[in-house]
């Protein structure tokens, strides 16, 4: 695997020289974990309840800004898995019961976005290619999620309706081939921007805070 190919933010340097970045960072992932499954629990149920289109991929994108963010501050591997954790937690109480689909949506986007920056570095490309696997990814979760529980029948029901669709509507194979090509595309252009906002949000909130830190030195 790959070092982390941007330096440290001079907060985390700060903190690692007085010895409490342990228990700084299991702060910061609790305090991320917790942002991403509010999210989920609040702005979620909100655009689900609203039936918008595409609020899964906008909630993936607001995710991967989230855990982007918190990334980017704690340098430990396994950080990204464990505010997943955090967040898929706070989604189960928010619904009262445990949900396998949103459950395990959230512990997959965790595990890729993890998998795919700790072997790639914090850094630009690293951050926007991973937001735009996770946004594609969200196309096919619904398929393998269901697939999972309702077993291999739930395919052939699948593929029944879409059939079924065609030729109502008077699809060939070509026409549905370039919707699904237009709906990826769409989901690669979100992912670019999620990836470009999470790599830049934390690097000036870094700023932010050398500068009040600076500030509140010359004034001690």
């Amino acid at each position: 695997m790959r070092n982390e190919t941007h330096a440290a933010p001079e907060t985390v340097r700060a903190d690692a020289q007085d010895g409490s970045a342990i228990s700084r960072d299991t702060i910061l992932i609790a305090v991320f974990g917790a942002l991403w499954g509010l999210m989920e629990a609040t702005i979620g149920v909100a655009l689900k309840g609203l039936r918008i289109p595409m609020s899964g991929a906008v909630l993936t994108a607001i995710a991967a800004i989230i855990l982007f963010t918190g990334r980017y501050f704690v340098r430990r591997r396994g950080s990204i898995l464990m505010m997943g954790a955090v967040a898929a937690i706070l989604k189960i109480f928010s619904i009262g019961t445990v949900i396998a689909g949103p459950f395990m949506a959230i512990l997959l986007e965790a595990l890729i976005a993890e998998t795919l920056v700790s072997f790639l570095g914090v850094n630009r490309f690293s951050y926007i290619l991973t937001a735009v696997i996770l946004l594609l990814y969200t196309i096919v979760h619904p398929f393998i999620s269901q697939g999972i529980i309702f077993g291999d029948d739930i395919y052939t029901v699948y593929l029944a309706t879409f059939r079924k669709i065609a030729q109502v509507l008077h699809f060939e194979t070509g026409h549905l081939l370039l919707v699904v090509a237009v709906y990826a595309g769409i989901h690669t252009a979100l992912g670019v921007a999620a990836g470009w906002i999470g790599y830049r949000l934390p690097q000036r909130v870094d700023r932010e805070l050398r500068k009040t830190r600076a500030t509140e030195g010359a004034d001690k």
